[in-house]
C-alpha cells in the first residue's frame, strides 16, 4: 500500500475509531453528532446578542440542536470529521442523497442535485443530469463544472484531500494522479462536463456502492476556492452553500446558526437550525428537559426514564451501521489455531454482553454485517437468506465451547488442560466501561474455558500502536463504513488492502489469500444473487473461522421532541434537513 494512501486510512480510521470507546461511551456523539451537548459560557458580547437574537424567535420555525464537537471547517476537500460532514449535509447538495425506510430501516439513492441519472450497460460509466434550477446561495448556477472542478482537485496531490481515497482505484486514473504514476495529472482522471448540465464519469470496475459514496461528494466552487484559497471554509463569510441551508452565523467554540439558501430549488420547512456546542451530555438532556434543545440522546438509564416519564419526547432508535467486534491476533500460538479462535466467540453470550455492559442499549449481532446493509435495493442477509449469520451456525455446530477449545490444543500439541493456555486481552481505553467490559470478558472465559485471561489496560490510541506493532493477542475493534454495501466493512480486512491488513492481524496463507481473490473477482460482478454469494462466501471465512468475533452494534435511542414534526435519518447517519419541520 502505498504510504499516501495508508496516511490517508489512518486519519480516516482515527476519526471512526476515536468515538468507539464503548456502548456507554459512544452516546456522546448521538444522534449522529446532534442533540447532546451544553455551550460554554462566553464573555464575546457579540456572541451573547447573537444568542439573545435567536432565542427570540416567535413566530419562527427554529430547530435547536447541540453537538459534543466543534465543526473544524466546512471546506468538503479537507473537513472531514463526523461534525464537519453532519454540517456539510446542511449546506451542500452532492448529486445524489441516501434517503431511509423508516418501516423497515433500509436505505436508498433518490436525485438530489442531479435529478436524474444513467449507467451504462456495463456499468462503467455513469452520466448525471444536472437540474437547471440548482443555485449556489449567492443566485449563480450550480453545474456539472462544479463537480468536475472538485473531483479533480481531490484527485490533485497538491489539495490534500483527506476523503479523495474513497475514489482511489475507483474511478479511471484517480489513482494515478494521487500518487503521480505514469505522468497522470487530475485531468486525465475520468471525470467530465459534457455542459452545463451533464456530468460524466468512468469508473474502473462496476460498483453498486458508488453512489452512496457520491452522496457524501460535496461541490466546492472554483472561484471562490481560488480567491479564499485556504480561508475557504473558515468563517461564515467564507462559505458559499448549495445546499438547502446557508450559514448566518458562526462561532467556533458555541454556536453555529443556518438560515435557508434563498435560491434552493426545493421548500425548506424550518426558518432556522440554531446549533450550539455542548460538551456535557448530562447538560444536553438538562437543555432538553427544559425545551431549550428540541434533540437529544443518551444511553444512562437515569436520564433515558427521566426523559420517558418528562413526556417531551417521541423515542426512536435507528440501528447502527457501526459494527464492534473482537480482532485475534494469528501469530500468537494459541490463537493461530482456528478452533481455538472459534470457542473463544462462541464462548460469550452476546445477549448478556448487551445487557451487562452495555444497559441494552445495543444489538447483539452474529455476522460482521448490520441487517441494514444493501445490495442494491434489497438488504445483504435478504439476499443470503440469513446464511451470513456464521456465528450463530457455529454455536449450533458446537453446543460444548470448551470442547472445541480441547480439540484445538490437541491438534496444536498441547494436550487437553486449558490452563496451559495464556491470553492477553488489550483494552480500548481506559474509562469504568472499558474496566468492565475487560473484566467481563476475563470472566467468562476463564469460566467456560478454563483459559487463563489477563488484561491489559490502556488508552486506545495506545491499543492502536500495539495492533500496528502487533503486539497483542485480542483486541477490541469497530468502524463505521463510509457507504452501505458489504464490501464497506468486509475489505478493512484484505489482508493485503485492508486497514486491517496481514500486517495487524497476521492473517495468512490460503484462506487469507482466497478472501482476497474473491474481493477482486466481486469487483467485476453486476448481478446481486452472484455477487451476495461472493461476499457470503468472503464472510464465512473471515467470521466462521474467527479470524474476528462480532460483537454488537450500538443502538441508543434518540428522543425527538414533540415540537419536531418531521425528523428523517437513516442508519448512516444522513439527515433530509429540507424536510425537517418543526412547530412555531
Amino acid at each position: 500500500m502505498r504510504k499516501s494512501k495508508l496516511l490517508a486510512l489512518l486519519l480516516a480510521a482515527t476519526m471512526v475509531m476515536g468515538s468507539f470507546a464503548g456502548c456507554g461511551d459512544k452516546s456522546e456523539d448521538k444522534p449522529t453528532d446532534e442533540g447532546n451537548t451544553t455551550t460554554t459560557e462566553s464573555t464575546d458580547s457579540k456572541t451573547e446578542d447573537k444568542k439573545e437574537e435567536t432565542s427570540a424567535s416567535t413566530g419562527e420555525k427554529v430547530l435547536n440542536l447541540s453537538t459534543s464537537s466543534v465543526v473544524v471547517g466546512l471546506n468538503p476537500i479537507l473537513n472531514t470529521t463526523a461534525p464537519d460532514n453532519s454540517a456539510h449535509g446542511k449546506v451542500c447538495a452532492p448529486l445524489v442523497k441516501e434517503v431511509g425506510d423508516e418501516a423497515t430501516n433500509t436505505t436508498s439513492i433518490v436525485p438530489y442535485a442531479a435529478e436524474s441519472w444513467d449507467v451504462s450497460e456495463d456499468g462503467l460509466t455513469y452520466t448525471f443530469h444536472i437540474r437547471e434550477n440548482a443555485k449556489w446561495n449567492d443566485g449563480v448556477a450550480l453545474t456539472a463544472n462544479d463537480f468536475d472542478y472538485t473531483l479533480k482537485l481531490m484527485a490533485d496531490p497538491a489539495s490534500g484531500s483527506a476523503n479523495a481515497w474513497l475514489f482511489d482505484g475507483l474511478i479511471v486514473n484517480m489513482n494515478e494522479s494521487m500518487y503521480q504514476v505514469d505522468g497522470k495529472t487530475p485531468a486525465d482522471i475520468g471525470v467530465k462536463a459534457i455542459d452545463e448540465h451533464t456530468l460524466e464519469i468512468k469508473l474502473i470496475h462496476p460498483a453498486s456502492y458508488f453512489l452512496s459514496l457520491l452522496s457524501r461528494m460535496y461541490p466546492v466552487r472554483q472561484d471562490k476556492y481560488e480567491e479564499w484559497g485556504d480561508a475557504y471554509g473558515s468563517s461564515a463569510d467564507k462559505i458559499i452553500c448549495s445546499g438547502p441551508f446557508q450559514v448566518d452565523y458562526w462561532s467556533q467554540n458555541t454556536e453555529m446558526v443556518l438560515t435557508p439558501n434563498p435560491y434552493y430549488w426545493d421548500e425548506v420547512k424550518l426558518d432556522k437550525i440554531d446549533q450550539r456546542i455542548i460538551q456535557e451530555n448530562a447538560t444536553a438532556v438538562q437543555a432538553f428537559l427544559n425545551k431549550e434543545l428540541d434533540i437529544t440522546g443518551t444511553s444512562d438509564p437515569n436520564w433515558q426514564q427521566m426523559i420517558e416519564e418528562s413526556g417531551l419526547a417521541n423515542t426512536i432508535v435507528v440501528p447502527d451501521s457501526a459494527p464492534e467486534f473482537l480482532m485475534f491476533n494469528l501469530s500468537n500460538e494459541f490463537l493461530s489455531n482456528t478452533k481455538i479462535r472459534q470457542a473463544l466467540s462462541i464462548a460469550y453470550d452476546r445477549e448478556a454482553l448487551v445487557q451487562d455492559i452495555c444497559n441494552g442499549n445495543a444489538q447483539a449481532i452474529y455476522s460482521v454485517m448490520p441487517d441494514t446493509m444493501m445490495i442494491g435495493d434489497k438488504t445483504y442477509h435478504e439476499l443470503a437468506n440469513d446464511q451470513n449469520y456464521f456465528v450463530k451456525q457455529l454455536i449450533d455446530e458446537n453446543p460444548d465451547p470448551k470442547a472445541l477449545l480441547i480439540e484445538g490444543l490437541k491438534e496444536l500439541g498441547k494436550g487437553e488442560d486449558p490452563s496451559v493456555m495464556t491470553i492477553r486481552y488489550a483494552s480500548r481505553g481506559t474509562n469504568e466501561f472499558s474496566k468492565k467490559m475487560a473484566e467481563w470478558y476475563k470472566q467468562v472465559w476463564e469460566t467456560t474455558l478454563g483459559i487463563n485471561v489477563e488484561i491489559d489496560m490502556m488508552e486506545w490510541n495506545i491499543m492502536w500502536d500495539r495492533i500496528d506493532a502487533g503486539d497483542y493477542d485480542i483486541a477490541v475493534g469497530g468502524w463505521g463504513p463510509y457507504y452501505n454495501e458489504p464490501s464497506a466493512i468486509l475489505t478493512l480486512f484484505d489482508p493485503i488492502n485492508g486497514y486491517f491488513n496481514a500486517s495487524k492481524i497476521n492473517w495468512t496463507g490460503a484462506e487469507a489469500d482466497k478472501f482476497h481473490e474473491l474481493f477482486e473477482k466481486a469487483k467485476f460482478i453486476t448481478d446481486e444473487n452472484e455477487l451476495t454469494a461472493t461476499y457470503l462466501e468472503a464472510e464465512e471465512l473471515l467470521v466462521k473461522n474467527a479470524v474476528i468475533s462480532p460483537e454488537y452494534l450500538y443502538n441508543s435511542p434518540s428522543y425527538i421532541g414533540k415540537v419536531v414534526k418531521n425528523y428523517p435519518i437513516t442508519t448512516m447517519g444522513h439527515i433530509d434537513w429540507a424536510k425537517v419541520d418543526v412547530e412555531k
